[in-house]
């Protein structure tokens, strides 16, 4: 949710970024709100994944296996965001390449803890190691195929 001329309205293509700190340090979910229970589940990509470093909250399991076929740009490999500059348009966080990944992994922990970077003006989340990692690649058909392959 983010606040507009009409009051609050649902953009998907950027984070309020005080919206999801605030979830985070409360311990619930980035998509549904609700509160996460002794799982929680981080989505991105491989290099998000690797460096356990993340710029998107966390949230429940079940909320980020259903964004994988909800939205848009995760769904679709030739999806992109919107440019800043056109209505609508998010803005990528600082120290974000902006580039999509080719794969996304959706790792799956007890515990993070999240970190404030008032320099950029958002917050980064830093999930302790994975218990279960789960990997979706693109089909011929540029969608991404939600049967995860474990590794």
């Amino acid at each position: 949710m983010h606040d507009g001329p009409d009051g609050l309205r649902v953009d998907s293509t950027t984070i309020n970024t005080t919206i999801s700190t605030e979830l985070a340090l409360a311990r619930r979910c980035s998509l549904c709100g609700g509160p996460m229970g002794y799982w929680v589940a981080f989505l991105g990509g491989p290099g998000a994944a690797e460096l356990l470093r993340y710029t998107d909250p966390p949230g429940h399991a079940e909320c980020m296996t259903a964004a994988l076929s909800l939205c848009p740009h995760i769904a679709l490999a030739r999806h992109r965001r919107a440019r800043a500059d056109r209505p609508g348009g998010g803005m990528i966080p600082p120290g974000s390449h902006g580039e999509k990944p080719e794969k996304y992994v959706l790792g799956i922990t007890r515990s993070y803890r999240t970190e404030f970077v008032p320099s950029h003006g958002f917050s980064v989340y830093l999930p302790a190691p994975f218990k279960s990692v789960h990997e979706y690649e693109y089909g011929p058909d540029g969608r991404l195929v939600t049967t995860p392959r474990a590794r």
